[in-house]
């Protein structure tokens, strides 16, 4: 439901950035009193240009140009919108977040209100299936589990609940609460009947159900397990959602805000291949488990842990055959996000799950922490299968690990990658090989390109640290006059005081995202309101433009340890410098229309006075730019 704008204004009162990006275990290095900077967490680099200010409780990326304040920043890195980032810290602050009155516009409103209504069905329908594996309908399935071994607290934690051996049981409750059969096909909780158009039927019957949810700890979906054969059924194993407005299984990873928690001590995060196995793990201590739902891993996945600023990833696969090729398939993916991965050895025909009820926590504890490097195994594995004993071999051999090489992220561990296969297959041209794996990394990037671009590399990206910006005395360094100006006056009232009055819509085009900013600053400080202005323009929408963003993230124009008299002098000639450029910006604007109306108008009687006008605007020009007064 909407959130009271009190409350919000509660929530953005006590939100400090720089708590949301530790929360988020952001590697934050100090660069001045109150700046910090570390790799962006929105795109792929090594050198840092993700600056954070606590004063002005704003961020702003030079490489990639996102920024925000600490609502943006939650909404960015927990991929929700801003009612989501807002209850996201009321948990985190621990301010209760009731439903109250929505002014936003008619269809916007709708909108949020049916997405609002359908995490409530989601959530409704979670508690649904705990109720009735608890009713005596669901004690077989709950025999099952505690045949499995979990015990009544792990049940109650992970939610695991019971579809009824009904196909209609969920959606008469769901009707008969008031939601609606179309909300119950959008989150995917029921179908239409092929045999009878227009009724709707469960997707699950007679079922284990674990509810899925995103980083909010919000229900999503769920996955159902088959746990007793039903006679004549073609169906899977498991059912999972489909892709849906609430869920998508390329990007949603099981147990993920359950071990997130975790990461930051771990310093790793492990993938398994099922819920069970999560669910183990994290009752043995291995908190930092988690799952790709109901699809192979993918890109979207490897970012989402990326973004969890994680440099480890574990893989805990199956050792047969389909493990190993779920192996091939998801070291590239995190390769070519900087993860270095290992590899878990599980025993032959066991998985973690398997492994916690034969051999307790400690058993599964001593297997989890015994991870080698993915590499350098399926090297070593590539040689036991293939001997290189052979030209043939060895080229198959390497051919297959630089096609893994190729998509690491740093080309300078590529290379040491390669100059250990080099070694180990006695390769008798190491420069072929070196080009050969440049050839690779080159159609790599290429096939990125094809499909969605990647990120500048990181020598590419423009080193910007706070002391490089321009200074009070060169302005040559700032974009342009409208964003020296916003910069002034976000950074201190008193310019904007000076310039409230200003009207710039003749030499400044409204459409420009800065100069909308400056207007907007300007038109509330002439209301007498500076600070609320300013406010609204760090928590408003224009915050999310690049430009914008980097001026309201970081000043050039706020130094440390300036005394007034100098930090007055300095605004003095700052204020100074670009009324000058307004004053060359309006002549250039008069000299044109002159230019457009000798062209309309040539005779000469008309023409004389335009080009006496004209030299005179050139000469008061010509002695503005030598920094003189006409």
């Amino acid at each position: 439901m909407p959130i009271p704008q009190e409350i919000i204004d509660q929530v953005l009162s006590r939100a400090d950035i720089l708590d949301v990006a530790k929360a988020f275990h952001l590697e934050l290095k100090r660069s001045g009193a109150n700046d910090f900077k570390a790799c962006c967490p929105f795109h792929q680099e090594r050198t840092p240009s993700f600056h954070l200010n606590t004063t002005r409780q704003f961020y702003h990326c030079f490489g990639c140009g996102v920024g925000g304040d600490a609502v943006n920043l939650v909404k960015g890195l927990a991929r929700t919108d801003f009612p989501g980032a807002i209850r996201w810290l009321g948990n985190f602050y621990h301010i209760p977040i009731p439903e109250g009155d929505d002014t936003r516009d008619p269809q916007e409103r709708q909108k949020s209100q049916r997405r609002d209504q359908g995490w409530k069905l989601l959530e409704e329908v979670a508690g649904f299936f705990q109720s009735s594996l608890n009713a005596p309908e669901g004690k077989a399935a709950r025999e099952y589990l505690q045949g499995r071994g979990l015990d009544e607290e792990t049940i109650r934690k992970y939610r695991l609940g019971y579809a009824p051996n009904a196909w209609d049981a969920v959606c008469r409750w769901a009707l008969s609460r008031g939601f609606s059969q179309e909300l119950l096909m959008e989150t995917g909780i029921a179908r239409q009947s092929e045999k009878s158009p227009g009724n709707l039927h469960d997707l699950w019957k007679n079922r284990v159900m674990f509810p899925i949810c995103d980083e909010l700890s919000r229900v999503v979906g769920f996955s159902g397990r088959l746990f007793t054969p039903q006679e004549g059924a073609k169906a899977g194993k498991y059912v999972n959602s489909p892709d849906n407005a609430f869920f998508h299984k390329s990007q949603i990873l099981y147990g993920f805000n359950l071990a997130r928690d975790a990461f930051g001590k771990a310093k790793r995060a492990v993938v398994c291949e099922g819920q069970l196995d999560v669910i183990a793990c994290h009752r043995a201590g291995v908190g930092e488990a988690l799952a790709a739902q109901g699809t192979a891993f993918t890109k979207e996945h490897a970012n989402r842990l990326a973004k969890a600023r994680l440099n480890r990833v574990d893989l805990a696969f199956d050792g047969d055959a389909a493990g190993l090729k779920a192996i091939w398939h998801t070291l590239p993916l995190l390769l070519a996000r900087g993860m270095n991965v290992h590899l878990i050895f599980l025993p032959p025909g066991e998985d973690p799950d398997s492994l916690y009820r034969r051999g307790g926590p400690e058993s599964l504890r001593k297997i989890m922490a015994d991870a080698h490097p993915a590499l350098p195994y399926l090297l070593s594995r590539l040689c036991q299968e293939t001997p290189p004993d052979t030209p043939e071999a060895k080229a198959s051999i390497a051919q297959q690990m630089l096609g893994l090489y190729s998509t690491i992220s740093d080309p300078l561990v590529a290379n040491g990658y390669c100059q250990e296969l080099i070694q180990r297959l006695s390769l008798p041209s190491p420069q072929a090989v070196f080009d050969r794996l440049a050839q690779l990394r080159l159609q790599e990037k290429e096939a990125q390109e094809r499909g969605q671009a990647p990120s500048p590399p990181p020598e590419a990206l423009p080193r910007q640290d706070a002391t490089a910006q321009a200074l009070f005395h060169d302005l040559h360094g700032v974009a342009s006059l409208a964003e020296t100006m916003l910069d002034l006056c976000v950074s201190y009232p008193q310019v904007a005081e000076l310039w409230k009055d200003l009207d710039l819509g003749e030499v400044m085009s409204p459409q420009n995202p800065v100069v909308r900013a400056l207007n907007s600053l300007l038109a509330g400080t002439a209301e007498g309101d500076w600070e609320g202005a300013r406010e609204a323009l760090f928590h408003g929408e224009l915050a999310s433009d690049t430009n914008v963003s980097r001026i309201l993230g970081f000043s050039a124009f706020v130094q440390e340890n300036l005394t007034d008299e100098i930090l007055q002098d300095k605004l003095a000639k700052a204020v100074e410098d670009c009324q000058r450029r307004l004053e060359l910006l309006e002549l250039d604007r008069q000299l044109q229309a002159i230019n457009q109306e000798l062209q309309q108008n040539p005779a000469p009687d008309a023409s004389l006075p335009l080009l006496r006008k004209s030299q005179e605007l050139a000469r008061k020009k010509a002695l503005l730019r030598k920094g003189r007064q006409p």
